[in-house]
């Protein structure tokens, strides 16, 4: 993918219709707004994107819309993580197949793994998707397992395009550019996922962040990014804080369904219906079509 450094990646949300399905209309109107905002590219079913809850033909389906829905005009950068390494790989080779761009898999969870369980989960996504670039995902708070930063490197060399740094820590992140600067990685995309935390993560050499709060307030993110590129620092330091008040408001209201409300509200501006829903068990988006 190529994008602008730094970069403002949208951790996508996934709006349901009111029988619980993927609301593709909504979904469309929603990437108009955040292409038109600014954003680099789009994430779809992360974290954010309750990825976790859909069945993998409903992944492949939201990457699909969210494809069409973009058109061309942004990569989307599909997240596929899986406990295990088939079915992360099959679920990659399916959303590449509905036009993604790259894939996204977040370190193995529920069972531990080791670093070299890691490497070769990692090793098997590059190889079996053969030039589609894999970006690594790390949330240990969710996942339980930790990508250690001298790993990295090995990372790297087997071809890992990127990495998504959700620690929360900006200590853990200058080790991992460390390890990106030592593994001579000029072309490894390094992204932080904190939006408290995104310009002490370009100073530190990030090439952009993956950010929940852009699905809201893209512009705010955006133009973060342009005045570091452009060494505005008293501008950044007061977007940095904009940005991380607006995350406090929201993480107020519960994270992703802070989200989706401010969404609503966002495009209903536009005339645009946006539900608020969360999967079950979050909320009650999902038991009708389970039900059927």
């Amino acid at each position: 993918m190529e994008l602008n450094r730094p970069s403002v990646i949208v951790a996508l949300l996934t709006p349901f219709d009111d029988s619980g399905d993927l609301d593709e209309a909504a979904l469309g109107a929603h990437v108009d707004y955040l292409v038109d905002g600014g954003a680099d590219a789009l994430m779809p079913c992360g974290t954010t994107g309750e990825g976790a809850l859909l069945a993998d033909v409903e992944v492949a389906e939201t990457v699909r819309a969210t494809c069409a829905a973009a058109g061309g005009r942004v990569p989307v950068l599909a997240h596929v993580g899986r406990p295990g390494t088939g079915p992360t790989l099959a679920l990659a080779r399916q959303v590449v197949e509905q036009g993604a761009d790259a894939v996204s898999a977040v370190v193995p969870y529920y069972y531990p793994a080791d670093d070299d369980q890691i490497r070769a989960h990692y090793a098997a996504l590059v190889e079996g998707l053969e030039g589609t670039p894999v970006y690594g995902y790390t949330i240990p708070e969710r996942t339980g397992n930790e990508l250690n930063p001298a790993l990295l490197g090995a990372l790297i060399a087997d071809g890992l395009a990127g990495l998504k740094d959700s620690t929360k820590s900006i200590e853990r992140h200058r080790e991992y550019a460390a390890a990106v600067r030592e593994a001579g990685g000029g072309g490894f995309d390094l992204f932080m996922g904190s939006a408290s935390l995104v310009l002490e993560a370009f100073r530190a050499g990030a090439a952009g962040a993956v950010l929940a709060i852009a699905n809201v307030w893209p512009e705010l993110c955006v133009e973060l990014a342009r005045a570091q590129r452009e060494d505005r620092e008293d501008d950044a330091e007061r977007l940095q804080q904009e940005l991380a008040a607006v995350e406090a408001d929201v993480h107020r209201d519960g994270a992703i369904r802070g989200l989706k409300r401010r969404t609503r509200e966002r495009l209903r501006e536009h005339g645009v219906s946006y539900g608020v829903e969360l999967r079950a068990p979050l909320g009650r988006a999902g038991r009708a079509v389970a039900q059927r």
